[in-house]
């Protein structure tokens, strides 16, 4: 896997992390959804999106911004590998994630629709 993909990959885990965290914090529901999502979602490349939610859950613990900030930061710096594949990709992880457990609230929905926006913007 090329080092962009990669680190749009490890993005992808960011805002999904920023997705699980937004309504009352991280399950460990939340924690097994992500993992089934993303090996559905990205396949075999979902262990890079995997080693950085595990990172960001159990050793840095960033605020919701300031992971969708660096998020946001990887999305800008590799848009030249961004497809339209891997923003509907980002879209999808994330809408997937926020109705895992108990369904899309109305903050989930409003990060949601701000990706979308900025991922427009690239």
């Amino acid at each position: 896997m090329h080092i962009e993909k990669r680190e749009i990959f490890r993005a992808i885990a960011e805002m999904a992390y920023v997705i699980a965290k937004a309504d009352k914090g991280l399950s460990s529901e939340e924690r097994m959804a992500f993992h089934k999502i993303v090996e559905e979602e990205l396949d075999y490349e979902s262990w890079a999106a995997q080693s950085r939610f595990e990172l960001l859950d159990e050793v840095t613990q960033p605020s919701i911004d300031k992971a969708y900030n660096e998020a946001m930061h990887d999305f800008r710096k590799y848009k030249d590998h961004l497809t339209d594949e891997l923003k509907r990709k980002i879209i999808t992880v994330m809408q997937k994630v926020a109705e895992a457990c108990s369904g899309l609230s109305d903050q989930e929905a409003l990060i949601i629709d701000r990706v979308k926006k900025d991922l427009q913007q690239l």
